[in-house]
């Protein structure tokens, strides 16, 4: 009966060190996921540096458009955070949102048109800036057009208080 107790306390420690050992390994896989999480939302929360213009027409346009449409939806992002002072503004703030979201989707349809302008350039060099700040401005576009229907969301939440 003694020998079987032992055995059986034996048995149960290891259970039990497996199952802390297990444990302890499964928190800190999770604390490093959560720390990825954390530094990908700072990077995609991190604002946007416009480029400078590369002196091709088509896309400087597009940059500008783009650029400014998102600047503009920061300053959105900015007033709805303060919506006690701008609740009245809301109806607005909402078509101006509209208006944005139909804008996006007319520039981002342009990029692959502005891109295959982008590669023309010559020199090669002129033409791989251009094509940075093409993709500088639809990284722009994209962070805009995500943005919008949180901001819609933050406008029916206050409109329903």
């Amino acid at each position: 009966m003694i020998k079987g107790s032992k055995t059986l306390v034996k048995v149960l420690l290891v259970g039990l060190f497996v199952a802390g050992v297990s444990v302890d390994s499964f928190a800190q896989k999770e604390k490093k996921e959560k720390k990825a999480k954390k530094e990908k939302t700072e990077k995609t929360e991190k604002a946007l540096e416009r480029p400078a213009k590369v002196g091709h027409a088509a896309t400087d346009e597009y940059v500008t458009s783009s650029f400014d449409l998102y600047e503009k939806n920061q300053a959105i992002s900015k007033k709805l955070s303060d919506a006690a002072g701008n609740a009245a503004d809301m109806g607005d703030v909402k078509k101006d949102l509209d208006g944005q979201m139909e804008e996006v989707k007319g520039l981002l349809g342009k990029s692959s048109d502005v891109v295959s302008g982008a590669k023309t350039i010559t020199p090669k060099t002129d033409s791989m800036k251009a094509i940075k700040a093409v993709n500088a401005g639809t990284k722009a576009l994209n962070a805009t057009q995500k943005a919008i229907p949180g901001q819609l969301e933050m406008i029916k939440n206050q409109s329903a208080k």
